[in-house]
């Protein structure tokens, strides 16, 4: 769905860091970083004679799903982000003559993901112990790290080093 509507934007970066950041025993800050996370802060430009477009962003916004994909201005160029909207305001407007309007129609798009994380470059630089992608790890099993990526090993108890 596309929207050709006028509006305002704020761009937000929230850079989130894991439960295990905080202040070590040597008074130092440890910031286990999960990644940049966006958000938008979008305000409509309220229209008297486009009353129809706002009722089917607003209807649109306001369904009970885990995110929409939204593509966003980023920088020079646009970023594509599923996020979630978890609040829609506007006011409603009484004008003479019985012409009624909803205007001013704000929303945030919170990205459900990160839209930047650390590379496995970047933590082996930082001294960060890497950690596999893997849902499914059986009990037991062994990963390690080659050129070609993660390789897991069964029975990783039975290995010799």
């Amino acid at each position: 769905m596309t929207w050709d509507i006028p509006c305002g934007i704020e761009r937000v970066s929230e850079i989130k860091p894991s439960e295990i950041s905080g202040l070590m025993l040597d008074r130092t800050w440890f910031n286990d970083v999960l990644g940049t996370y966006l958000r938008y802060e979008v305000t409509l430009a309220a229209s008297l004679y486009q009353t129809g477009k706002y009722a089917v962003i607003y209807e649109k916004l306001t369904e009970p799903v885990d995110g929409h994909s939204f593509v966003l201005p980023y920088n020079e160029d646009t970023v594509t982000v599923t996020g979630r909207v978890e609040r829609i305001a506007d006011v409603y407007v009484r004008l003479p003559g019985n012409r009624n309007y909803w205007k001013g129609t704000k929303f945030t798009v919170i990205a459900n993901h990160p839209t930047k994380e650390i590379t496995l470059e970047q933590m082996l630089v930082r001294g960060r112990a890497p950690v596999p992608e893997v849902t499914d790890m059986v009990v037991g099993n062994a990963f390690t790290f080659s050129e070609s990526g993660w390789e897991e090993t069964p029975d990783g108890e039975r290995m010799y080093f």
